[in-house]
């Protein structure tokens, strides 16, 4: 009997060690990023004093809207779900009447009438619906299914400027626009902040940045959250600082601990902080929109750049604005990689493909090198689409799992290279 526990286990060991192996590049291509940051250039200081503007114009942004950014057609495109098959997280087919009581609490008769600033007290998450309920597509195809929560519009970190349209109807969530995106908040996330609040949180213009990722602050030792790296505190009276929300729904300002981890904005951009910042970031898991609090490819890089003061969009698409855009179009894929080698900029170009992004990196054995989150490699069987599994932010050549029996060459990432972005042009 023990025999035969021990033979099923091993059978079942192997086919699941079958599924969730590593493509090659990640063990030819070094996974420590100092194997690419020896001839980093610092930023010149006129750069550096240009994007440090713009990242606070951008990050208070919220703060200084009259109106939502977006029209209530575009804040209520989520109900072309209620027309489609899609499934909750007990793979059964979410019924119509779901969508309709949703959409009513949604409330969106009432939107933009309450015009209210706020921030975010915790790491929160941005919904399409107000609801914590996944919406996934069909299980059973490539791309679609777990993790990819079409109910989650995006994660957003702790002390981050928000504008408030309006509450749904059972007042438990608030349609909120950050800084990067618009959506529904949990109303236990944020505060409500008045002008001397907000007056506090700016005018010393003495900020802080998280350089680690996951670590806990306190105050007096008491345990307040865990901390995103990129989250940015203001320093007041010398403490850093962040906003608690009161029992009546209202923000103050709270100092917190000294923390090793939470430093000066920006930081110098040099080869020490990049190895740092890229080291905390590497092997983490995929995340779709910031589900379950990891990245998905354009948070990946938005985090990456945040501390250097990069002023980052939120998606792969709009990143395409964070500088100048060189389209690759009618280009052949040697074309591609000889442009990349010849004319990127390593840690200050971006890989662009449609629906995906990536930090060009360099040069590693005559090939172009990205850092990227990743889902998972095109596959093709007998005609149908698969992925080989990789679900981790990763260091790869532009045709990561080349050596796959299944690799469906033409959806390689070099293939589907749209273009690249020059940062800070």
């Amino acid at each position: 009997m023990l025999l035969k526990y021990i033979l099923v286990s091993l059978i079942l060991f192997s086919s699941l060690k079958a599924i969730v192996y590593d493509p090659k590049d990640l063990t030819v291509y070094s996974q420590n990023p100092q194997t690419y940051t020896k001839n980093i250039k610092p930023l010149n200081s006129k750069l550096k004093k240009r994007l440090y503007k713009e990242f606070m114009f951008s990050y208070f942004s919220p703060w200084k809207l009259r109106k939502m950014p977006i029209s209530k057609k575009n804040a209520s495109w989520g109900v072309i779900y209620s027309k489609m098959n899609v499934y909750a997280e007990n793979y059964r087919k979410i019924d119509k009447k779901w969508f309709k009581d949703i959409i009513d609490l949604s409330n969106m008769k009432k939107f933009d009438t309450k015009r209210l600033r706020a921030i975010t007290v915790r790491n929160a998450n941005l919904r399409l619906f107000p609801s914590n309920r996944p919406i996934f597509k069909d299980f059973n195809k490539a791309g679609e299914g777990y993790p990819f929560d079409y109910n989650q519009n995006s994660s957003v970190n702790l002390n981050s400027p928000l504008y408030i349209s309006h509450y749904s109807k059972d007042k438990a969530w608030a349609f909120v626009s950050a800084s990067f995106a618009s959506g529904w908040m949990m109303v236990r996330d944020i505060a409500l902040v008045s002008d001397k609040l907000i007056n506090k949180f700016k005018n010393e213009n003495k900020y802080y940045v998280a350089i680690k990722d996951d670590f806990a602050i306190y105050k007096s030792g008491i345990f307040k959250d865990y901390i995103k790296l990129g989250t940015i505190f203001p320093l007041r009276n010398k403490r850093l600082a962040m906003v608690i929300r009161d029992n009546t729904g209202k923000g103050y300002i709270s100092r917190i601990d000294t923390n090793k981890n939470i430093v000066p904005f920006p930081v110098k951009f040099n080869k020490e902080n990049l190895n740092n910042i890229i080291n905390q970031l590497i092997d983490k898991p995929y995340g779709w929109g910031g589900f379950l609090g990891n990245r998905d490819c354009s948070l990946l890089t938005k985090d990456a750049l945040t501390p250097f003061g990069f002023p980052m969009k939120r998606n792969s698409y709009a990143q395409l604005k964070n500088g100048k855009y060189i389209s690759f179009k009618g280009m052949k894929n040697w074309q591609k990689k000889d442009y990349i080698k010849k004319y990127a900029i390593p840690f200050l170009s971006l890989i662009y493909i449609k629906g995906h992004i990536a930090i060009y990196l360099g040069v590693r054995y005559n090939e172009p090198i990205i850092f990227h989150n990743m889902w998972g490699v095109k596959t093709l069987k007998d005609g149908k689409k698969g992925r080989h599994i990789v679900g981790k932010s990763v260091i790869s050549t532009l045709e990561i799992g080349k050596e796959l029996k299944y690799f469906d060459k033409s959806q390689s990432i070099l293939s589907k290279v749209k273009g690249i972005v020059i940062l800070g042009k």
